[in-house]
């Protein structure tokens, strides 16, 4: 079981590489500070045996694959019809809250955030936002609404710096793929959604 002492560990170099990228005015650098932080937070989950034990694991999925299939077109469609449609709504009645935005890299670099960095992105925060944060959150809510609700509200939160549209959007979708989740029991098909969603987003 992760503890909460934990989990805030786990958050400390993400955060921080947030913060570090809100400084940085090229693509390069800005992936360069993404990308540490991600994986400072994944090296932490790996050096405590209790999280490494949660963050880790192969969940056998209790969904047959045309499930899981139409569950990731339905989550993949919602974000791109409705979810960043009321972002962008929200973002552009609240302006002074995005203190940041994505850099959108070229050439070879690219590529490689396409196919690497975008899969790191969904790896990493579905570990940690899903899997983790459900273990975390478990001894004091439990496994049904309100920790759905908690969780997806921790992982809107995480997106503080792009506006509270992204917050709003990322909240929904939070709740769509931790109820994902509960339902497989595998994190990989929750993963392959978020990263879709990313790829759509960001391609």
């Amino acid at each position: 079981m992760i503890v909460p002492a934990s989990f805030v560990a786990v958050l400390i170099p993400m955060i921080a590489s947030q913060i570090m990228r809100l400084h940085q005015h090229d693509a390069g650098s800005w992936i360069f500070w993404d990308y540490a932080g991600r994986i400072g937070g994944l090296a932490v989950l790996a050096a405590i045996p209790s999280a490494r034990a949660v963050a880790f694991q192969w969940g056998k999925r209790r969904m047959p694959l045309w499930k899981i299939a139409l569950w990731i077109v339905g989550i993949v469609s919602f974000d791109v019809y409705l979810g960043r449609w009321i972002s962008s709504i929200v973002n552009a009645a609240f302006p002074a809250t995005v203190l940041g935005v994505y850099f959108r890299p070229s050439g070879w670099l690219y590529f490689v955030d396409l196919v690497f960095g975008m899969a790191l992105v969904a790896g990493s925060e579905e570990i940690v936002f899903r899997r983790c944060a459900r273990d975390a959150f478990q001894p004091y809510l439990g496994n049904g609404y309100a920790s759905v609700v908690a969780t997806s509200l921790l992982f809107g939160c995480y997106h503080w710096w792009a506006g509270l549209g992204t917050i709003v959007g990322a909240t929904m979708i939070g709740i769509l793929l931790m109820l994902f989740l509960q339902r497989s029991d595998a994190l990989w098909p929750v993963a392959l959604a978020h990263y879709l969603i990313d790829v759509i987003d960001f391609a």
